[in-house]
């Protein structure tokens, strides 16, 4: 006869197989034990793309490894502990007034969401106490930069990322009065971090002035650094640095629904999470609710693994989930994917501050996150509408993303790239400027031989332009086509048929706007060129640089 114990442990994984699906275990397994991982030939993405290992920081000693989840740690969480969710506070209060005994320790309570974290040393000590919800505390962890690869070819940021993103002017004082709040490993000492930060640390057991991971310091700097080397793009900001992570940069999801709770009640009104679980935790999941009640924004990086789904908590509807793209605009590839992305952004061998006055290569998600965080700030303060509320500033985000890979909302790009410029900008009249946005080809189905290359035009600006046409040059083939009236942030896609490329070659592709007669500020963005190849078995469109006139 199968004991209680036994039928407990089978109920879970049952469920837990049928949430998370038996090719996500798998490739999740593959991945944290290192192992090579080949192109899944029933992805369908247009662009095939291959890993490369990263630049390493200029302080790889820092970088220490973590050791690897199993996959009893990715179903049921980390060994010997759980997470209680009561449902009133009564329940609550007589659990905690229960707990006198050295067989079941509590490790954290979280008061405003009535949960507590328990350890312990045998399941069976827990018999008669779990009368409401429990659940696992999955692990929650920064990537390890070394690990973090790129297609062949991605072209990194150094120190670009802000003129890329459109600050070309003093921003020192973009971010008065604006508080951001970021979990992640704490901060080191650097001089570009200035005054502005104030630090909690939610981490037991460490020591003050213990060694800390640098990756905390690398993602501030990207928001609110001042020193015009590792330059943020709200340096006049206030950032509340939140630690939730050891040295090893590895955390939990009780400590990160706590970061997040304990943010919100900071009055924070951005909070950056970095970090990632492929544990869909209950609590989180309150905690991401208890910020979206007061109208706190989450901003969350989706994960450097390459799977079609974002990690935790970027995954949440409510949370804003940021892909990485590379300084041609490209989506890279470790990047995670899905419908749940928003937004992409700077992400590969951005120039960030590190401990001991150092500073850093930083690629991967990580980096992407704290600029689309900054971006928020900025447009609370920068606008032309005055001090804006968060909810406004997201607003001002969605609609002036430029429009990037398949035409809408896309599992790359999500609404598009980060434009830091446009939003700034938004209530900013008389700004006249089109652009050829993105040049996507289409492979065909299986039982066709011609594909569809998509030209989006988009107006990037804050007036309405007509008249324009738009020229596309496919090998010699030249297609000319008038656009219609489009509206500030109003997108119009032209589709061609194109055939599918044969081995080893190369369609060359060239889209320029004619303006006759417009006004236009920014001619750089007037022409987009690239190839189409065959790459292994998959057709791809490569090397989209914009080309100016």
């Amino acid at each position: 006869m199968t004991s209680p114990k036994n039928t407990y442990f089978l109920g879970i994984a049952a469920i837990a197989a049928l949430a998370l699906g038996f090719w996500l275990i798998r490739d999740i397994v593959a991945t944290v034990r290192g192992q090579d991982r080949g192109v899944d030939s029933g992805d369908s993405r247009p662009h095939v793309q291959f890993d490369r290992p990263n630049v390493p920081s200029k302080a790889p000693w820092r970088h220490n490894s973590r050791k690897a989840p199993g996959i009893d740690e990715i179903l049921f969480g980390l060994p010997g502990e759980r997470i209680i969710r009561f449902k009133d506070e009564e329940g609550y209060r007589n659990f905690l007034s229960r707990i006198d005994d050295d067989k079941i320790r509590i490790l954290g309570r979280l008061d405003s969401l009535r949960a507590v974290r328990i350890g312990f040393d045998d399941r069976n000590d827990l018999d008669g106490l779990l009368e409401d919800e429990s659940a696992p505390n999955f692990r929650v962890s920064i990537p390890d930069l070394p690990q973090v690869g790129a297609q062949p070819g991605a072209v990194g940021f150094g120190r670009t990322t802000l003129e890329w993103l459109g600050i070309t002017t003093d921003n020192s004082d973009w971010g008065e009065g604006v508080r951001i709040a970021m979990l992640d490993t704490g901060i080191g000492k650097h001089e570009t971090l200035g005054s502005r930060v104030r630090e909690i640390d939610l981490v037991s057991g460490i020591q003050t002035g213990a060694e800390i991971h640098g990756h905390g310091t690398a993602v501030a700097a990207l928001m609110v650094g001042r020193d015009g080397v590792s330059q943020g793009i709200v340096p006049a900001a206030n950032l509340l640095s939140i630690r939730i992570a050891d040295g090893n940069g590895s955390s939990n999801s009780f400590l990160l629904a706590e970061g997040i709770v304990r943010a919100v009640d900071e009055g924070a009104q951005i909070i950056n999470i970095s970090m990632a679980s492929y544990g869909d935790s209950l609590l989180v999941q309150d905690a991401v609710a208890y910020a979206g009640e007061k109208q706190v924004l989450i901003v969350a990086s989706a994960g450097n693994e390459g799977y079609t789904v974002p990690a935790y908590p970027a995954a949440y509807e409510s949370v804003i989930a940021v892909g990485a793209v590379d300084a041609a605009g490209q989506h890279l590839a470790f990047s995670n994917t899905g419908d749940s992305i928003d937004v992409a952004a700077p992400g590969f061998e951005v120039l960030a501050a590190w401990p001991g006055e150092e500073y850093t290569s930083f690629t991967g998600t990580s980096a992407a996150a704290p600029l689309v965080a900054g971006a928020l700030g900025a447009a609370l303060t920068e606008t032309q509408s005055g001090q804006l509320l968060p909810l406004q500033a997201q607003s001002i985000l969605e609609n002036n993303l430029n429009a990037s890979g398949a035409p809408g909302h896309d599992p790359f790009y999500g609404g598009g790239t980060l434009d830091v410029d446009r939003m700034v900008n938004s209530y900013t009249d008389g700004r006249f400027d089109l652009a050829v946005a993105s040049n996507w080809y289409q492979e065909p189905g299986p039982d066709e031989v011609v594909g569809t290359l998509q030209v989006t035009v988009q107006n990037q600006g804050t007036e309405a332009i007509s008249g324009a046409t738009v020229d596309v040059i496919i090998n010699d083939d030249i297609f000319s086509m008038a656009l219609p009236l489009l509206q500030e942030g109003g997108s119009h896609v032209v589709s061609l048929p194109v055939n599918e490329p044969e081995e080893n070659q190369q369609i060359a592709i060239r889209s320029s706007i004619n303006l006759n007669g417009n006004q236009d500020r920014d001619p750089g963005n007037n022409v987009l060129a690239g190839n189409i190849g065959l790459i292994g078995e998959s057709p791809a469109a490569t090397g989209e640089t914009p080309q100016p006139d």
